[in-house]
């Protein structure tokens, strides 16, 4: 009996033994089952900023632009734009898309604008500015020194600051300055100016040697000699820009500063009524230092600065166009 027992048990342990063996078998298998990988992330897409650009000449212009953001997706992800980087932009407002796609058919969309105008450009191109030394350009270093400084007049600024705001075209500001001349003397040398040169626009600064010599009384008399200038030009159909006189003085030479305004006052009245355009650069000068010199009727380079500015504001609100 006893040995019948032994047997038994003998046999449930082996039993047990091969069981425990299958389950660690199974448990350490060479090939288990791995997890599902974690999905990709959505794709995403990001336009670059919009796009603005000037056109100068011709009917088109070539725009490249940066590529688009991307993030997630399953790589290799596919991208494209249209119009695309380098293509031909009309004036105007063009849309671009830009589409990215994944290896899974995901796809994403963004978009952005390009916006193309044309450059503005001036009615004319050449351009007579007539009067005495202060359209000349000179500069009083001191009471006593007056020198030559064609580089800082007036014209030369002006010429300076059109090539810089129409850089498609070329101008012409040709300095008809005359020191120490009166404007009721110079209707001669305008008209001959006019005949030779047929500017396409006519800019007048005159009459400070007027109001120097003769003082009040002289006054009127500028006003009429400056405007039989602004008559004959209007009449040779050439647009003309007559520009109030600058504050005069303080400075040894300014023998007439209380006249500058009862001049100005008449020049306002007298330019729109014979079709002129009035530039004031009296007003310009807004009382600021700094910008008349040491002997009170020329200006210094800051001051010519401030005249050809004004100038120019007039020109570009008078004669500026923009091409469809």
């Amino acid at each position: 009996m006893r040995l019948r027992s032994c047997l038994r048990r003998s046999a449930n342990r082996a039993l047990l033994v091969i069981v425990l063996s299958s389950v660690a078998s199974c448990s350490d298998s060479p090939n288990p089952i791995a997890p599902d990988p974690d999905p990709a992330l959505p794709l995403t897409i990001a336009c670059p900023q919009d796009v603005e650009a000037t056109l100068t000449e011709g009917t088109d212009l070539p725009l490249s632009f940066g590529p688009p953001t991307i993030a997630g997706g399953d790589a290799p992800v596919t991208v494209s734009c249209g119009p695309a980087s380098g293509s031909m932009f009309s004036p105007g407002t063009s849309r671009v898309t830009c589409t990215a796609v994944d290896s899974g058919g995901r796809q994403a969309s963004c978009s952005f604008g390009v916006t193309v105008t044309r450059a503005p450009r001036l009615a004319v191109t050449t351009f007579l500015a007539f009067g005495d030394s202060v359209t000349e350009g000179k500069l009083s270093l001191s009471v006593n020194l007056l020198i030559d400084s064609p580089a800082h007049s007036y014209p030369a600024a002006l010429g300076r600051a059109l090539m810089d705001r129409y850089p498609s075209q070329t101008f012409s500001v040709l300095n008809a300055g005359f020191g120490g001349e009166r404007v009721a003397a110079s209707g001669d040398r305008f008209t001959a100016a006019l005949r030779e040169h047929r500017p396409g626009a006519v800019l007048l600064l005159h009459g400070i040697n007027d109001l120097n010599g003769d003082g009040l009384p002289g006054v009127q008399q500028a006003v009429d000699g400056l405007e039989e200038l602004v008559k004959s030009a209007v009449a040779s159909g050439t647009p003309t820009f007559v520009a109030t006189l600058p504050p005069l003085g303080p400075g040894p030479k300014a023998f007439c500063p209380e006249c500058v305004i009862p001049f100005n006052d008449r020049v306002h009245h007298m330019v729109p009524a014979k079709g002129a355009v009035l530039v004031d650069v009296f007003a310009a000068w807004g009382g600021r230092s700094g910008l008349m010199g040491a002997d009170g009727i020329h200006p210094t380079e800051a001051g010519y600065e401030t005249i050809a500015t004004a100038f120019f504001e007039a020109i570009g609100a008078t004669l500026e166009t923009i091409q469809p």
